[in-house]
């Protein structure tokens, strides 16, 4: 199994690598907009709304780290790599043995392997929805949008080239474009997860991007 590993270089990145407990390769993410190409940077415009009082922040957090993402998916394609999983430097192993498991699951599409669930429909509903009236069986589910919807793409799982290509196609075809976890989850592009979760999530309270989700466990927040 493979893992890459989405940071960036400064003291927070260097903080949290310090503490990842498996092999990883560490591929460095941008904060800076004139990283990101033009092309790209209009379609994210088209989603920031009219009244934001600040455009180019916004804009930043919706595309820096989105950028920086794809191009790791770009490596799997042209690389022609198997077996790999991509993660924020916030999430931790829980059970290196599940990695194996993985390899033996036999598919081609990208699967969560943590990730915070919410209201299917909308955010604003979260405080009357719980996580933990959520069933899964153990391994591969297919998530029921019906039910929940989800939000932080800390680590996925691509078993093939081909799992990549299918988010980088889409995000390609796409006019408009939000934050990318919530783009993924609100258009149904991912269909699995695995239970439970094999990493957890931690960010201690600081996100690189624009709210702290804490820690998060079998999809649940912690906080």
């Amino acid at each position: 199994m493979k893992i890459f590993v989405l940071s960036l270089k400064n003291e927070t990145g260097e903080k949290r690598r310090s503490k990842l407990n498996y092999p990883h390769d560490v591929v460095w993410g941008t904060c800076n907009l004139d990283d990101v190409p033009e092309e790209f940077k209009i379609k994210v415009r088209k989603s920031i709304p009219y009244n934001t009082i600040d455009k180019n922040l916004l804009l930043r957090r919706r595309s820096c780290p989105q950028y920086s993402y794809l191009k790791i998916l770009q490596k799997i394609v042209d690389e022609n790599i198997y077996n790999v999983i991509i993660c924020e430097d916030d999430a931790i192993l829980k059970d290196d043995i599940v990695l194996k498991e993985l390899e033996k699951l036999n598919i081609n599409s990208p699967v969560l392997l943590n990730s915070k669930l919410h209201h299917p429909k909308s955010y604003a509903k979260d405080k009357d929805f719980s996580a933990d009236n959520i069933k899964f069986k153990e391994g591969l589910n297919e998530i029921n949008y019906n039910e929940y919807r989800w939000s932080c793409c800390a680590c996925i799982y691509y078993p093939t080239p081909e799992s990549a290509k299918y988010i980088i196609d889409y995000i390609d075809k796409t006019n408009n474009l939000t934050y990318f976890d919530l783009q993924l989850s609100k258009k149904k592009v991912i269909k699995y997860l695995y239970y439970p979760s094999v990493f957890y999530i931690n960010d201690d309270g600081v996100s690189q991007i624009d709210k702290s989700s804490g820690l998060i466990d079998n999809y649940i927040s912690q906080k």
